[in-house]
This record gives structure tokens, C-alpha cells and sequence, in this order.
């Protein structure tokens, strides 16, 4: 019923209360605007480091096209160089052909001129014999083609004869080159025994030597000599000799080899013989005139 109709006042509304649990209005998203801000300034990085990076590349190829340039460049003058040294080789060998041509030319007009004057002389020859076709003229003819034929034979017998000489010279000197090489060898000492042997004989001065890597030149009579290397295997070896302020060299030299030189202004003849070869040794003897006087080969006339 009514309130009127009932007589009692009329009840105010009064407002629904407000529960503890009901939802709150929801804030702004700040999160988002960072995100947001996080995403432009990457794009911004991104867009940055493409510029960075065309901007190197067009520099890279700028770089990279002046190198081909100045390598195209150096290769031009290269080849322009190489066509020169080719065009100039060029002209040399043309001028040589163009000399060889003429050289040809001038054998092939000697070789016509020389056959024509054959071809001549021959006819010259006919002309001669049929003019001597008589018995006179060609008994004449004979008999000088003869007398010609017999100084031909005495040329020839004499050529021989020198060639007889010559030959009998030879076997003469080969046989004193052989009696020489035998004296020689007769007056050489192939050890210690047989130098004592020479020097009894009393015609020269022996000087004996040790000579090793320790004490590589060494004062051997008037004479240093030096080891400068060994061939053991080889039984060879090369020296070194100072003599008269020169230093004479003697290499690829064998064991009992006599090895001679000149010394001082009376060339007097030394002979050096080495009768043992080791690693960096060598083991002999110099052997020196005793009259000096009696061995020069040459004084010097005032």
C-alpha cells in the first residue's frame, strides 16, 4: 500500500552502500610508452647504422675503383712499354732480314757470275782443242798435260817426304817427353826413406813439412806454403805459395805430383812434392837447388 493510504511518512531513498570488494577504475599503461619508446630508439639505432654502413660501402667502392684505376693504368703503361721493347725488337730483326736478304741476293748474283764464267772457261777449253786438232798440236798438248801431271807427282812424292819427317819428329819428341817424365820421376821421393836416398846425392836442398788445419801456412825453406783444401779420397789437394811477395795458387794437384816454379830473378826452378793426403793435412817436402849459381835459368844482363 501507499504511504498516504497508510498513513505513515513517506521512507527516503537512501543510497546503496558502496562494498569494500567492488573493482577499482584501472591507471594508465606506462609500461607501454616505455616499450614504445624502446622500439622507435632501436629503429632509430637500425636506421643510423644502415646509413653508417652504405656510407662505408660507397667508400669502400670508391676506394676499391681508384685502386683498379691506377692498377689499370700501371698495366697500360706497361703494355704500352712492352709494344715499344716489341716494336723496336721488331725493327732490329726486320733490318737484320732486310742485311740477310741483301747478303742472299749478293751469293745468288756471285754464284750466277761464277757459273757463267765456268760455262765460259769451258767453252774457252773447246775452242782450244778443236783449234789443236791436229797430230802436232795435240802431242804438244799431251806431252804438256804430261811434264804437268810429273811436277803434280814430284809435289806430291815431297809432301810425303815432309809428312815422313814430321812424322819421325814426333815419335822423337814423344820418346824424350817420355825419357823426361822417367828422370823425373827417378828423382823423386815418394817417402822418407827414399828422400834420404836423394839427399845423399847431394845435388839439392830438402826441406820436409807437416802442414795441417792448426798451422795452415807454414815457412818451408825460403817458400811459405799454405793448405787451402784436401781430396783424401782423390788423393788431391790445393795449395797456396807465397814466394818472391806473389802468391802462386796450385789446385786440384795429386799426391807425388811434382809441382814446379820459378823463384827470384834468377828463375830458379823449385820443385814441391806432397806424398800424403789426409782430412785438411797434407805431408811432403820442397825440393831447392843446392849451386844457385849452376841452376839459373835466367840472370839479368846489366
Amino acid at each position: 500500500m501507499n504511504s498516504f493510504t497508510d498513513g505513515k511518512p513517506i521512507e527516503q531513498s537512501q543510497p546503496a552502500p558502496t562494498s569494500v570488494l567492488s573493482p577499482k577504475p584501472k591507471a594508465s599503461p606506462r609500461y607501454g610508452v616505455i616499450g614504445f619508446i624502446i622500439i622507435v630508439l632501436i629503429l632509430g639505432y637500425l636506421v643510423y647504422d644502415l646509413q653508417s654502413s652504405k656510407k662505408q660501402l660507397k667508400e669502400s667502392q670508391t676506394q676499391m675503383m681508384s685502386a683498379l684505376e691506377k692498377k689499370l693504368d700501371l698495366s697500360m703503361d706497361k703494355t704500352d712499354a712492352s709494344l715499344d721493347r716489341l716494336k723496336s725488337d721488331f725493327e732490329v730483326i726486320r733490318a737484320r732480314l732486310n742485311v740477310s736478304q741483301r747478303e742472299l741476293d749478293d751469293a745468288r748474283a756471285m754464284a750466277a757470275r761464277l757459273k757463267a764464267e765456268q760455262e765460259k772457261s769451258v767453252q774457252q777449253l773447246h775452242a782450244q782443242i778443236s783449234q789443236k786438232a791436229d797430230t802436232q798440236q795435240l802431242s804438244a798438248f799431251k806431252e804438256e798435260a804430261s811434264s804437268q801431271f810429273g811436277k803434280v807427282n814430284q809435289d806430291v812424292t815431297a809432301v810425303k817426304t815432309d809428312v815422313d819427317a814430321t812424322k819421325k819428329d814426333l815419335e822423337t819428341a814423344r820418346r824424350e817427353l817420355v825419357d823426361v817424365r822417367d828422370t823425373l820421376s827417378q828423382q823423386i821421393a815418394r817417402n822418407h826413406d827414399e828422400l834420404q836416398q836423394l839427399r845423399l846425392k847431394g845435388e839439392r836442398n830438402f826441406y820436409e813439412f807437416d802442414i795441417n788445419k792448426k798451422n795452415n801456412f807454414q815457412l818451408v825453406g825460403d817458400v811459405k806454403i799454405g793448405m787451402m783444401k784436401t781430396n783424401p779420397k782423390k788423393k788431391k789437394y790445393d795449395v797456396r805459395i807465397v814466394v818472391d811477395d806473389n802468391s802462386l795458387e796450385k789446385k786440384d794437384r795429386t799426391v807425388n805430383e811434382p809441382v814446379q816454379f820459378l823463384v827470384g830473378r834468377t828463375k830458379l826452378r823449385y820443385e814441391l812434392v806432397v806424398n800424403a793426403v789426409d782430412k785438411d793435412r797434407i805431408v811432403g817436402y820442397l825440393s831447392v837447388p843446392k849451386d844457385k849459381g849452376l841452376s839459373a835459368e835466367y840472370t839479368k844482363t846489366n
